[in-house]
């Protein structure tokens, strides 16, 4: 594939992945298994460098479209192009992060629902969730676009959309493990474990 491609699903990769493990974070953390001593500044700061990655991805994906101007009309064909669905999800994804990291940002979190154990579910949880799935039918989308297509042998495979979601998984629980050794120490122990084993 051309330059560009390679690297528009590396960066948004980037940014799932880094999304996917911050929320990991919390979710651990709201059931008392990871104690995160600064956790406004990592899911905030987790949030803000996950929408770089996934605009810096964005951005690249202009170099290789022939046609920039007529790019709105790659979303009319929703129903048949896993293209479509991926410019679709892309901004939906990049709207719930950032809406997860303003909740953070702003100490937004009113108690939406309460889990059986008591624990509360606020709305960055909520959110945190539709992100997550978000994160995941855009790894199905990327990976589709490409493992969809029969001329491209080495590609057209069940375990392309395994591929970029472990690829994407890795190398955003090790961007995380950089961040975490920034912002959060003790948890760079979990995310480097993490990475190693996705």
């Amino acid at each position: 594939p051309a330059f560009s491609v390679i690297l528009l699903t590396t960066l948004i990769g980037v940014g799932q992945g880094l999304f996917l493990a911050v929320f990991t974070a919390q979710s651990y953390a709201l059931v008392d298994l990871l104690v995160i001593r600064d956790a406004r500044a990592f899911y905030t700061q987790g949030s803000l460098l996950a929408l770089l990655f996934l605009g810096a991805g964005l951005l690249a994906s202009f170099f290789h479209l022939g046609r920039p101007e007529r790019a709105w009309r790659a979303i009319a064909q929703w129903r048949t192009s896993w293209l479509s669905r991926e410019v679709i999800a892309l901004p939906a994804f990049m709207g719930t992060v950032f809406l997860y990291g303003v909740a953070h940002l702003s100490g937004w979190k009113p108690a939406l629902a309460r889990l059986p154990s008591g624990i509360p579910v606020d709305a960055s949880v909520v959110l945190g969730v539709i992100g997550s799935v978000l994160a995941f039918a855009l790894f199905l989308c990327t990976a589709m676009i490409y493992a969809c297509l029969p001329f491209l042998r080495e590609w057209h495979s069940p375990l392309t959309v395994f591929n970029y979601t472990l690829l994407g998984g890795a190398s955003g629980f090790t961007l995380a493990s950089a961040l975490s050794a920034h912002t959060s120490p003790e948890l760079t122990p979990f995310f480097v474990v993490c990475a190693i084993i996705i």
